[in-house]
C-alpha cells in the first residue's frame, strides 16, 4: 500500500494478515497470563541459557502483562480495531492519497494531492510556495469534515482502550511502549522550551534575507536561502553516500554498497506513492527493503541516507533471537537521523562557501522542523486527549487547538495570520491508531543523534567502533540504560542543552 495508495488489493490483502492476527492475539494473552503467575521466574531464566538470552524480552512482557484485558476482551477489542480506528486511519490515508485540487504551474494547470502541495514549501519559487500553501489550506477544508470524523474516531477509541487497560493517560503508554521514562522526557521538553528563543531569532533572521519587514509567513518556513542549484543523479547519489560512510565505519558503508547493489531500495517518484521513506525489515533473510523518492535534490540524498540508517540499525541485530529484534522509536529516529549527519557534514565540507550556507541553513530548518513544529504538534495531542475526554471536537475547536499550538511554538517570530489552521490534517502521526504522540520520539532522534555525533567528534575511531555495540544493545534495554552504554545521561538537562547548543553554533554561522 506504501508503493500504491490506490491499489485495491493491496487494501483487501492487508485486510486478511489483520484478521489473522487475531489468531495470535488469542495465543499472546494466554502466554502472557501464564507467564504472569510464574513465581520463580528469574530462577527459570537464570537456570536456561536460551531462556536467559530473551530475559528482557519476557521482562518487558510481565510489566505490561497488567495492563492486559482478560481474553475475550481483548480478542473482541481486537476485532472491534479492525473495523474501527484501523478503518478510520485507512480512510483518511486513502482520502489524502487521491484528493487533489487544481493548481497552476508554469502557466500550465495541474492536480495536486495534499502530499505533492506540502513538498512544494521547498521550492525556490516564492509565488509558487505560497500559491501552494493556500491550496494546501483549501484541500484541506474540503475534507476536513471526514478528516476530523476520523480523528475523533481514533483519539476517542484510544481513550476507551487505554482508560480500560489502566493507563493513567494516553501519554504514560506511548512512554512504556517507548521504553522512556517521565524524567527523561521532561528534561528534553524542557531543554526544547528553553531553545525557543534561540530558532525564533532564525526565523527573525530568516525573514531579514527573504526581505520581509518583520515575521516569517508560515509559508516561507522552508523556503530556501541562497542560489544553489545542487543536483545529484541517483547513481553519483548512491557513490556519495557510500564513501560519506566510509570514513565513519567500513560496516555502515559496506551495508549501504549491499542495499544498492542488490536493489534493496525502490527510489522511483510514482503518482500513488508514499511521499516519504521507509524502511522494511526482513529478520528471516537478514535484509530490509527501502522506498524513497528520490527527484534528485539534496533532500532527497538525505532521506535516503536517513533510511539506510534506520536498516543499518536492524543489521546489527540480525543475528539476535526474533523476539530480541524491536526497539523503541526514539532510538530508531536517533540512528537515521546520525546517518544523515554522517552525509549533511560531508557534504558541507566538499562544497563551495555559497552551497555550503544553502545547506547549513536547510539543515537547521530540518532541526528546527524536528524540534519547534514538532514541539507545537506535542502540544495539539495533549491538549487533544484531554479535550477528547468531554467528547468530539468540532472542526472549529480542532482549528482552535491547531492555531494556539502553532503559536505557542513558533511564538512572534512567525505571522500568526498566515498559519492554516487546517494543519492537523496533515500530520500523518495523529491518524496512525495505535502510534499516538509521534512527535516527542523525532525530537529526541534529531538530539541524541547530535549528542552521538559529538562524541564521535571528541573520540574519533574509538567511538565508531562502539557505535555497533551501542546499536546492537537497542533492542534489549530501555532507553536509560542503552544512553548509559557511551555515557550519556538522558536524564539530565544538560545533555539535551548540549545538543541544542550544537545546533545554536550553526545558526550564528548563517546570523553573520
Amino acid at each position: 500500500m506504501n508503493m500504491d495508495f490506490k491499489n485495491q488489493e493491496a487494501v483487501c490483502v492487508l485486510d486478511e494478515l489483520e484478521n489473522e492476527n487475531l489468531g495470535f492475539t488469542e495465543v499472546f494473552v494466554r502466554f502472557s497470563r501464564w507467564l504472569s503467575n510464574i513465581r520463580n521466574l528469574d530462577e527459570i531464566i537464570d537456570a536456561s541459557t536460551y531462556i536467559s538470552e530473551h530475559k528482557f524480552y519476557l521482562k518487558e512482557l510481565l510489566l505490561k502483562t497488567k495492563y492486559l484485558l482478560s481474553e475475550k476482551e481483548e480478542i473482541v477489542t481486537s476485532k472491534m480495531q479492525n473495523t474501527g480506528s484501523k478503518a478510520w486511519e485507512k480512510l483518511y490515508m486513502e482520502l489524502i492519497a487521491s484528493t487533489t485540487i487544481d493548481i497552476t504551474i508554469n502557466n500550465s494547470e495541474e492536480k495536486l494531492t495534499l502530499a505533492e502541495l506540502t513538498g512544494m514549501a521547498y521550492e525556490k519559487d516564492g509565488d509558487l510556495r505560497k500559491a501552494a500553501y493556500y491550496k494546501e489550506k483549501d484541500l484541506c477544508k474540503s475534507i476536513s469534515q471526514i478528516c476530523g470524523k476520523c480523528l475523533n474516531g481514533i483519539s476517542g477509541e484510544a481513550l476507551t482502550i487505554y482508560e480500560m487497560r489502566g493507563y493513567k493517560s494516553t501519554l504514560e503508554k506511548v512512554l512504556i511502549d517507548s521504553r522512556m521514562d517521565f524524567e527523561t522526557l521532561n528534561a528534553l521538553i524542557s531543554a526544547i522550551k528553553e531553545s525557543l528563543p534561540m530558532f525564533r531569532k532564525y526565523y527573525l533572521k530568516k525573514a531579514e534575507v527573504l526581505r520581509y519587514k518583520s515575521k516569517l509567513p508560515f509559508y516561507d518556513i522552508y523556503a530556501p536561502i541562497g542560489n544553489s542549484n545542487l543536483k545529484l543523479c541517483y547513481e553519483d547519489a548512491k557513490n556519495f553516500i557510500i564513501a560519506s560512510f566510509e570514513t565513519f565505519n567500513e560496516n555502515l558503508s559496506g551495508f549501504a554498497k549491499k542495499a544498492f547493489e542488490n536493489r534493496w531500495i525502490d527510489a522511483e517518484p510514482r503518482r500513488g506513492k508514499g511521499n516519504f521513506g521507509l524502511s522494511v525489515d526482513l529478520f528471516p533473510i537478514k535484509e530490509s527493503r527501502i522506498s524513497t523518492s528520490f527527484n534528485g535534490n539534496y533532500i532527497d540524498v538525505s532521506i535516503l541516507a536517513h533510511e539506510i540508517g534506520h536498516g543499518y540499525h536492524s543489521s546489527t541485530l540480525f543475528n539476535e533471537k526474533i523476539l530480541n529484534t524491536e526497539y523503541p522509536i526514539p532510538i530508531a529516529e536517533t540512528a537515521s537521523i546520525f546517518c544523515e549527519t554522517l552525509v549533511n557534514n560531508k557534504l558541507l565540507s566538499i562544497l563551495p562557501s555559497e552551497e555550503a550556507l544553502t545547506i547549513l541553513e536547510r539543515s537547521i530548518s530540518d532541526a528546527a522542523y524536528y524540534i519547534v513544529d514538532f514541539y507545537g504538534r506535542y502540544l495539539f495531542e495533549t491538549q487533544l486527549f484531554e479535550r477528547r475526554r468531554s467528547g468530539p471536537l468540532s472542526i472549529e475547536e480542532l482549528n482552535e487547538l491547531m492555531l494556539s499550538s502553532m503559536k505557542a511554538a513558533y511564538g512572534d517570530s512567525i505571522d500568526a495570520e498566515t498559519i492554516h489552521p487546517y494543519m492537523w490534517m496533515n500530520k500523518v502521526g495523529y491518524f496512525m491508531a495505535g502510534n499516538e504522540f509521534l512527535n516527542f520520539p523525532y525530537s529526541f532522534g534529531v538530539l541524541f543523534a547530535k549528542g552521538l555525533y559529538a562524541e564521535y567528534i571528541k573520540r574519533g575511531q574509538t567511538f565508531a567502533k562502539e557505535y555497533d555495540k551501542f546499536l546492537s544493545c537497542t533492542s534489549k534495554n530501555n532507553i536509560v540504560d542503552i544512553a548509559k552504554i557511551i555515557d550519556i545521561d538522558v536524564h539530565s538537562i544538560d545533555f539535551w542543552r548540549g545538543s541544542l547548543k550544537l545546533i545554536e553554533k550553526d545558526i550564528e554561522k548563517i546570523m553573520k
